[in-house]
């Protein structure tokens, strides 16, 4: 990734990232830190090549990790110079996401790094090799299926009528989509579905739909389309709002996203 800038430009960093439902993989070599930023998923960070990632709240020092996972909507700041790392996202409300919003609910917590040895291993053998996307994806949530296997899934089974909603959302993610609309979609009042869907997810309605939004422009400007088309694909007004959102979610400019 590169930052343009009055000094010429910065790089952040080069690597692949690929999207599936519920999560995503981004991978590759770190140059600079980010800034604070804080998104809705729920991230697992690895260290791929032997070195340490580190993490930053604010206020607070820098601490070092072989593994870590942040929780969701949690301000950090994330660098590892140098090293090959994997950050894999899981949203809250998939049921890998469940179980890792019910068992990691703050802050930055250390992993066990030799218990995804194994898993690591894979996920770097396969960027080497430059696999194809569905196989990278594989190996990502190869890490987060091992991960949750070590924790008791929630207790409370997530609710329907939101699962619905979230599916009603993503198919009319190109078009104009209000609360009030979604709500009737699956037979609730707007109130009730506002608190309901806040409790579910943890995440207001119209912000979760700009994360959505967020991710179809992330996918297109990653498979190599231009910053303005992408914008377009996530139905963003224009490429200087998708780059904001960008920076503010994952702390780092949009521009130069791209297969390594």
């Amino acid at each position: 990734m590169t930052e343009a800038g009055t000094g010429g430009s910065r790089s952040f960093g080069t690597g692949r990232i690929v999207f599936w439902r519920g999560g995503s993989v981004w991978i590759g070599h770190t140059v600079e830190e980010t800034g604070f930023h804080d998104h809705h998923a729920i991230q697992t960070t690895l260290s791929l090549s032997g070195g340490a990632v580190r993490f930053r709240r604010p206020g607070e020092d820098w601490i070092s990790y072989a593994a870590a996972t942040v929780a969701a909507h949690q301000s950090h700041a994330f660098e590892a110079r140098g090293e090959l790392v994997a950050l894999i996202f899981a949203e809250p409300e998939s049921r890998e996401g469940r179980v890792l919003r019910a068992h990691y609910r703050e802050g930055v917590a250390a992993l066990d790094a030799a218990t995804l040895a194994s898993e690591a291993a894979e996920l770097a053998s396969a960027y080497a090799r430059r696999a194809a996307d569905e196989e990278l994806a594989a190996c990502a949530r190869a890490v987060t299926a091992k991960l949750t296997s070590l924790q008791a899934l929630p207790a409370k089974p997530f609710d329907k009528r939101i699962e619905r909603a979230i599916d009603a959302l993503r198919e009319r993610l190109g078009e104009s989509v209000t609360m009030a609309e979604i709500a009737d979609a699956v037979h609730l009042s707007p109130e009730r579905f506002r608190h309901l869907f806040l409790e579910e997810t943890g995440i207001r309605f119209r912000p979760y739909v700009l994360w959505l939004r967020l991710e179809v422009a992330v996918a297109a400007y990653a498979a190599g389309n231009s910053l303005t088309h992408a914008a377009h694909a996530g139905g963003f007004a224009d490429s200087a709002h998708f780059s904001r959102t960008f920076k503010r979610m994952f702390g780092v400019p949009a521009v130069g996203v791209h297969r390594a």
